[in-house]
């Protein structure tokens, strides 16, 4: 894996000098690393060979110092098509890419082609971060470091063919053929997903329909002056019990909503409150977690310095405590450190 990305990164370099200052070849990327600890939790391991606590959906649940990820993105476009490969290696790819332990393209995050048929339709194949939710993989997309349940518990990325349309009153469309929910490698169920977004302005609605799942989605943002931003996502998906590793019970639905507040060009705070039901959960009642997540983002030129403080509440004891008892809380915090070229 590393002499690929060795590889390809030298490649990327190499085209990227060769080009003239008209060219439209562009290459950006970003590295993150974290320090995080639980505050109301063990921060050691809880029992031999297991992990300590960590919020079930952070991507950052290691405790003391650790690495998120590295992100190379390399793109191409002119007046008919263009290309994306979007690489990423890390801990944080390993978890967001390849949930179900895949590892024979661990590190394409993204890599499409896209030809801008005529003037108002764009078809796209290959592999594409997910159009439903507000999150992406990548750290340099969020506001917060640490990632919610629902994008944890959603589709995260999808490989298919996907057409884009523009309609007419500002609305656009996109319509999709795509391999079953993050089967990434190679299709060999003999299924195939539909799934598709309709846009105006801040409003977006998503459905994405396979064999065993269904996906409802909904975002949309507004802002409430210069400096006060919001943004609300609403979630509601079904599926097959243990279709993915990780997804709990036969549905769930979800609610975030993101203000923030800009306080100067290089400072500003946000919020996360997410409500999340699980259920039905084989013989228990359902299972629902409220998650406030305050970060602030302070940049320093390409550099973005994250602290956040963390509170995952269950209505189930699914955490431990520090006395190594069942607990419904669990609060942690993270100084994150994003640097994007």
């Amino acid at each position: 894996m590393k002499k690929i990305l060795t590889l390809i990164a030298l490649s990327v370099l190499t085209l990227s000098f060769g080009q003239d200052e008209e060219s439209k070849f562009k290459f950006n990327g970003s590295v993150d690393a974290y320090w995080r600890s639980n505050i109301n939790a063990p921060n050691d391991e809880v029992n031999e060979g297991t992990l300590p606590y960590a919020p079930p959906s952070s991507f950052v649940n290691m405790p003391g110092f650790s690495l998120g990820m590295a992100n190379l993105v390399a793109s191409y476009e002119d007046d008919k098509v263009g290309f994306v490969a979007d690489l990423a290696y890390g801990p944080r790819a390993d978890q967001a890419i390849n949930p179900n332990g895949a590892t024979n393209n661990a590190a394409i995050n993204q890599m499409y082609m896209f030809w801008k048929v005529t003037e108002n339709t764009t078809a796209t194949m290959g592999r594409f971060n997910t159009f439903l939710g507000i999150e992406r993989i990548s750290p340099v997309e969020n506001f917060n470091y640490s990632m919610s349940h629902a994008f944890t518990f959603g589709p995260r990325n999808h490989n298919g063919l996907m057409l884009d349309f523009k309609l007419k009153n500002n609305w656009t469309m996109k319509l999709a053929v795509m391999n079953p929910m993050e089967v990434t490698d190679f299709n060999n169920t003999g299924h195939y997903s539909v799934g598709g977004q309709i846009i105006n302005g801040n409003f977006k609605f998503g459905y994405v329909r396979s064999q065993r799942s269904s996906f409802i989605d909904i975002v949309t943002g507004f802002d409430i002056s210069d400096k006060i931003q919001m943004g609300l996502n609403a979630q509601f998906a079904n599926y097959e019990n243990g279709i993915l590793e990780g997804r709990i019970g036969d549905e769930y639905t979800s609610l975030s909503i993101y203000p923030q507040y800009t306080a100067s060009e290089s400072m500003s705070w946000g919020v996360r409150l997410e409500y999340i039901a699980f259920g039905p959960v084989a013989d228990s009642d359902v299972l629902s977690v409220v998650t406030p997540t305050l970060t602030a983002n302070y940049q320093v030129g390409g550099l973005t310095i994250k602290p956040e403080f963390r509170i995952d509440s269950s209505s189930q004891d699914i955490f431990i405590n520090n006395d190594g008892n069942g607990s419904g809380t669990l609060s942690s915090f993270v100084l994150g450190a994003v640097y994007s070229f």
